[in-house]
């Protein structure tokens, strides 16, 4: 749907008056359209998120990441990220956590995050990979490990060219990316005891992709070599 008012003809068209001069109706939707409200997420049968799921299946997950309490600062610890993690889709889960539980224990526990996993994550290329990558930059703070950030921030930086062509990210990905830009800084180290937080916009990063694909194959080895 392409306005705030059909949106809101489709979900509350019993609250929408035609008079002789105008049109009365809540107006909720232009809000949310415009960014100025968020919907409340509460039990009824208003509940905006459900009603939008149903027409729209998949609105509810993308609603309900913890990517937003992420970007809005909201403190996290290890096991609150690690929860987190837990409730991303089944694929990017069991690239994250073992299979099952080990003898004597609840939940499973997490693999290690290596190269396989940063793989792993980009050829899922989903939103819900793209909230690992940013969810393991917080881990990474919580247990201050800069490999792990490492890891995680090239996710996130390679993520970003597949992301920008799904259809469910047209028109949001420039903010979205740049708010996550300032979320996820990178370490440079400029001695053993010297560290600089550095942001590398996404606008660059879109720039080096787009040359990259402009570039020459070099891997091809020119003809009559091995």
């Amino acid at each position: 749907m392409s306005s705030a008012y059909a949106l809101e003809m489709a979900f509350d068209g019993d609250r929408i008056r035609k008079r002789v001069t105008d049109v009365a109706r809540p107006r909720k939707w232009d809000g949310y359209q415009k960014g100025a409200s968020v919907p409340s997420d509460k039990p009824g049968p208003r509940n905006v998120v459900e009603q939008a799921e149903a027409m729209f299946p998949g609105t509810a997950r993308w609603f309900r990441s913890p990517l937003w309490a992420s970007l809005r600062g909201e403190a996290f610890d290890s096991r609150m990220i690690e929860d987190a993690l837990r409730g991303l889709e089944p694929e990017v889960v069991s690239v994250l956590f073992e299979a099952e539980p080990r003898e004597h224990e609840k939940a499973p526990r997490q693999r290690p995050f290596d190269a396989n996993s940063v793989k792993q994550l980009l050829d899922i290329g989903s939103f819900d990979a793209l909230v690992a990558a940013v969810l393991l930059v917080g881990l990474s703070e919580a247990i201050a490990s800069p490999e792990l950030r490492e890891r995680a921030l090239h996710v996130y930086v390679e993520i970003q060219a597949p992301l920008r062509q799904m259809p469910d990210m047209d028109g949001i990905y420039p903010e979205l990316f740049s708010l996550i830009d300032h979320r996820c800084k990178h370490w440079v180290y400029t001695s053993s005891n010297q560290r600089m937080d550095v942001v590398i916009f996404w606008q660059g990063v879109a720039k080096e992709h787009a040359k990259r694909l402009r570039e020459p194959d070099n891997a091809t080895p020119p003809s009559g070599e091995t």
